[in-house]
Parts: structure tokens; C-alpha cells; sequence
């Protein structure tokens, strides 16, 4: 283990230490040729080494100190100062003896040897244990799924939100244009009956069925032994032809003298078959025909009997004053 750590801080420091030797020498022939034709050339040159080595000397003690944690002013001050200088020297000289690309490369050389010092020795001194890391990553991992889980949250929220207002837009779009339609149906009806009026004007057209109407109805043909899977009929848009007097076979003798009661009861005269009948009459009849059995007859087993008793009526008037009689049976 002693020799993978040793190769491990071996690769940390090759590029920094490989920078700043070659960034040292590079300096020691720069300033000892431009120096040397000011002085001999073994002094210029011994100058060079000397500049180098007080540099050298700064950035190893500014590393100490980086490494130990404590102040290194005066270092940290020198090694800035002679990097700067450094930088200086190695342009100049490379724009008096060399082109303008080799000036820059030589002062880039000082720079990044000293920002690469200083990253190693950062890392060295923020070095942490195993067990340490350990916990700080598990720490990272839980925040993370935190972090994911939120914004998951966050965007089904927004979605659940952004569709609920396309729906309202739908709904209230939907609504626009059924309200519109129904204008121009009553501006159409207004100018169609200006201009042809009718004295026999039919009965208005029956609403749709609600939910609980169907349900009843779906129900009522099941009972009357119907298969539910036919649709039902909302209701004719034209008037309805008159209901046909038929026989009614299969249904129990009715008890015309109890007809006479309901209708003396009611306060009206006595319904006669195959004549028009009044609201009050036809409710009288449907509900004398309702209860002729017991349970109560469904309304189809009840039109049946109407229809084989020989009375006659429109189906919708049938079908209202039943539902009627339906909910008032229904009250306490």
C-alpha cells in the first residue's frame, strides 16, 4: 500500500513540479542573455541562477505554509512578485530574440506552473479519510434523491394544474358555442314563425334524459323484460302519432269499476277508452293501471295496459304524467 500511495502523490505532483522546473530554467536563460549584454555572461547568468533560486526558495515555503494551514505572507508576496516578473522577462525576451508565439508560450509557462502548484497543494491539504468521504457522499446521495423527488413532485403538480385549466378552457369553450347555437335556433324559430305562424303549434320537444332518468329507465326495462342493451329513446323530436288501441293480452282483467273510484276520488269524470283525455284523466288512468297490480306496474308493463285498456295519447304525455305519478309516490 506504501508504494501505490507513494506513485499516487508522484502523478499529483509530476505536472506541477515538471512546470516549474521547466518554467526555472526557461527564466535562467532568459534573464542571463538579456543580462549578458549588459555584464559578462557568467555573471549575467549567475544573477539568473540566484533570481531563480529566491524564487524557487518562495514557492517551497508558500507551499509549507499552504500545506500547514498557517499564514505565509511574505512568501505568498515574493513568489507573486517574481512570477509576475518572470512573465515579464520571458515575453520580452521572446519578442527581442525569438517571434510573438514563442513570447506568449514562455509566459504562460510561470503561470500555469504556479496555478498548478497551488491546486496540488490544495488538494493535499483538503485531503480527507475514507470514512469521511464516505459520509459525505451518502449525505450528497440523500439530498440528491430529495432534490429529484421535489421537482418530480413539483412538475406533477404543474401538469395536474395545466390540465385542469385546458379542461375548464374546454368546458367553457364547449359552453360558448352551445349557447351560441342556441341563439341562432331561437333567432331562426322567431323569424321562421313571423313569417309562417301556425295555429296548431305541436308540444315542445321533451329534454334530454339526466343520469337519474336513465338509470330509472334502464332499470323499469329490465323489470318489464326488456333487454337493457338496447338504447333507450330520448324522445321524438316530431309529434308522436296517436297510441293504437290494441287487446291486452297476457295482462290480468282490469277492474273497470275501481277506474270509476279513482276518477270520483280525483274529482273528474270517468276516462272512457279511444276519447281524449285530460292531464287529470290520463293520470287518473295511470294510476288506477299502476296499481292494479301488486308490485306496482313498471311503466312499460303499464303503457302495455294502457294501450290494451284501448285509451289513447300522445307518448310523451304518457311518459311525463307517469314520471310524475312516479315521484309522487315516491314522497313520504
Amino acid at each position: 500500500m506504501q508504494w501505490k500511495e507513494a506513485a499516487r502523490r508522484a502523478v499529483h505532483w509530476s505536472l506541477p513540479a515538471g512546470l516549474t522546473g521547466l518554467s526555472l530554467g526557461w527564466t535562467v536563460y532568459a534573464v542571463g542573455e538579456i543580462l549578458a549584454h549588459q555584464a559578462p555572461a557568467a555573471l549575467a547568468f549567475t544573477v539568473a541562477g540566484i533570481y531563480d533560486a529566491v524564487w524557487l526558495y518562495a514557492l517551497a515555503m508558500e507551499t509549507a505554509h499552504r500545506r500547514q494551514g498557517s499564514k505565509a505572507t511574505l512568501p505568498t508576496a515574493l513568489g507573486w512578485l517574481f512570477l509576475i516578473t518572470s512573465v515579464a522577462v520571458l515575453f520580452t525576451h521572446g519578442l527581442l530574440y525569438a517571434t510573438a508565439v514563442v513570447a506568449v508560450i514562455g509566459a504562460v509557462v510561470p503561470a500555469a506552473a504556479k496555478a498548478t502548484l497551488i491546486m496540488a497543494v490544495e488538494r493535499e491539504a483538503t485531503r480527507i479519510s475514507p470514512q469521511a468521504q464516505a459520509q459525505i457522499d451518502a449525505v450528497r446521495s440523500a439530498t440528491r434523491d430529495q432534490v429529484a423527488i421535489g421537482r418530480a413532485v413539483t412538475r406533477a403538480k404543474a401538469d395536474r394544474q395545466t390540465t385542469a385549466a385546458v379542461l375548464e378552457r374546454e368546458e367553457h369553450k364547449a359552453r360558448g358555442k352551445a349557447q351560441k347555437t342556441r341563439h341562432k335556433a331561437a333567432e331562426k324559430l322567431m323569424e321562421v314563425t313571423a313569417e309562417h305562424p301556425a295555429a296548431d303549434v305541436p308540444e315542445e320537444v321533451p329534454p334530454l334524459f339526466s343520469d337519474e332518468d336513465l338509470a330509472r329507465v334502464l332499470g323499469q326495462w329490465t323489470q318489464g323484460g326488456v333487454s337493457p342493451t338496447v338504447s333507450p329513446q330520448v324522445g321524438p323530436v316530431s309529434p308522436a302519432p296517436e297510441l293504437p288501441a290494441s287487446q291486452g293480452a297476457g295482462h290480468t282483467p282490469l277492474d273497470w269499476s275501481e277506474l270509476a273510484q279513482v276518477a270520483a276520488v280525483a274529482g273528474v269524470d270517468t276516462p272512457q277508452p279511444g276519447e281524449p283525455l285530460s292531464e287529470d284523466q290520463l293520470t287518473v288512468v295511470l294510476r288506477w293501471l299502476r296499481h292494479s297490480q301488486n308490485p306496482p306496474l313498471s311503466y312499460r308493463k303499464a303503457l302495455a295496459a294502457y294501450r290494451g285498456a284501448g285509451f289513447v295519447a300522445k307518448e310523451e304525455r304518457v311518459r311525463k304524467a307517469y314520471a310524475a305519478l312516479e315521484a309522487e309516490d315516491a314522497q313520504p
